[in-house]
C-alpha cells in the first residue's frame, strides 16, 4: 500500500515460466472451450434447440397474425356495417364474417404446417385456391372503405395504403408458417439421424491386442475345443475388436463411410476409427463396429 510520500506499488511482473494473468484467463477460457465443445456438437442438444426455436417462433407468428386478423376485422365491418345501426342485426352480423375467414384460414393452415412437418408436401389446387379467395376478399372489403365511392368519404393515400399492405402481410405470414413449421422439423431431424447410438448404453468393448502383420496364426490353446480354421494373416494391424450387432446408418452417411474406407486403401494405409468418425460423429466403440461392417478380409463392403 502506498502513501502520499511514497511511491506507488509497480505492476505485476510476469513470473518465471511467463504465465502473466493474461496468460492464466486465456488458458481458463480455452479449457473452458474444450470442455464445451463436445456438449454444443451433441445431436441431441442441437435437436431440442431446433424444437425450442420452432415453438418460439410459431408463438410469435401467431400473436402476429392475430393482430393482424383483427385489424382486417375491423375494416370488414367497416365495410359490411356501413348505413346499418346498432339496433340493426346486420350491424352485428357484420362483426362474425373476418372472424369465419380468419378461422378457416387458420385451420388450413395449421393442416398444411402438419402435413409439410411430417415430409409431405401440400400441392392440391384447392388449397391454394381457397387461400387466395380468403386473401382477396379480406382484401377488397378493407379497401374498398377508403375509397371516395361512399357519401362523405374523403380519399388518403395512407389510409389506403395501410388497408391494402395488412392484408397482403396477413396472407405472406400465413404463407410463412408452414414453411417455418418445415423448416424446424427438418433441422431437427437431421441431427437426430446422426445419433446412432442405443437408447441401452452397452459396455465398450476391450481391444484387441495389436499383432504384426508377419505373425503367424495361434493355434488353438485348449485340447477340448475343436481345431479353428486356419485363417491368412492381415496384411495390416486389426482394428479393435467390435462388439456384436449392426450400426445401421443413413444410405447417405453409409456411402460416406465406405468411401472414406476406400480412400484410406487407396492411399496404401489401414482404415482406423478415425476415418469414421470423420464422416459421422460417433464414440470410439460405435465407430469401430461402424467400421468391421464395412470391412471384411481387409476389403471395403459395398
Amino acid at each position: 500500500m502506498s502513501t502520499p510520500d511514497t511511491p506507488p506499488d509497480p505492476p505485476e511482473e510476469a513470473a518465471a515460466d511467463g504465465r502473466t494473468k493474461a496468460v492464466r484467463k486465456l488458458g481458463d477460457a480455452l479449457a473452458e472451450a474444450r470442455q464445451m465443445l463436445p456438449l454444443l456438437a451433441d445431436p441431441r442438444l442441437n435437436a431440442v434447440r431446433a424444437e425450442r426455436l420452432r415453438v418460439s417462433v410459431t408463438r410469435w407468428l401467431w400473436f402476429f397474425l392475430a393482430c393482424g386478423l383483427g385489424y382486417t376485422t375491423a375494416g370488414v365491418h367497416d365495410f359490411l356495417a356501413r348505413g346499418y345501426t346498432l339496433a340493426d342485426p346486420m350491424w352485428w352480423a357484420a362483426w362474425l364474417v373476418e372472424p369465419a375467414f380468419a378461422g378457416i384460414l387458420v385451420t388450413l393452415l395449421r393442416w398444411e404446417a402438419e402435413m409439410l412437418a411430417r415430409g409431405l408436401d401440400v400441392t392440391a389446387s384447392a388449397v391454394r385456391r381457397l387461400k387466395r379467395l380468403l386473401l382477396f376478399s379480406t382484401l377488397v372489403m378493407n379497401v374498398v372503405p377508403t375509397l371516395p365511392v361512399f357519401d362523405g368519404v374523403t380519399f388518403n393515400l395512407g389510409s389506403f395504403f395501410v388497408h391494402l399492405v395488412i392484408p397482403l402481410i396477413v396472407f405472406y405470414l400465413a404463407e410463412v408458417m408452414p414453411v417455418v413449421q418445415q423448416m424446424c422439423t427438418a433441422a431437427k431431424t437431421a441431427t437426430t439421424m446422426t445419433d446412432t447410438t442405443n437408447p441401452t448404453p452397452e459396455p465398450a468393448p476391450l481391444p484387441a491386442p495389436e499383432v504384426p502383420a508377419t505373425a503367424p496364426a495361434l493355434a488353438p490353446t485348449t485340447p477340448s475345443a475343436p481345431p479353428a480354421a486356419p485363417t491368412p494373416a492381415p496384411a495390416h494391424a486389426p482394428a479393435p475388436a467390435p462388439a456384436p450387432g449392426r450400426v445401421r446408418l443413413p444410405d447417405d452417411l453409409a456411402a460416406k463411410v465406405a468411401a472414406s474406407i476406400t480412400t484410406a486403401r487407396e492411399q496404401g494405409r489401414t482404415p482406423t476409427v478415425a476415418d469414421v468418425q470423420a464422416v459421422v460423429r460417433l464414440s470410439d466403440a460405435l465407430a469401430a463396429r461402424v467400421l468391421a461392417d464395412h470391412t471384411t478380409n481387409g476389403h471395403t463392403v459395398a
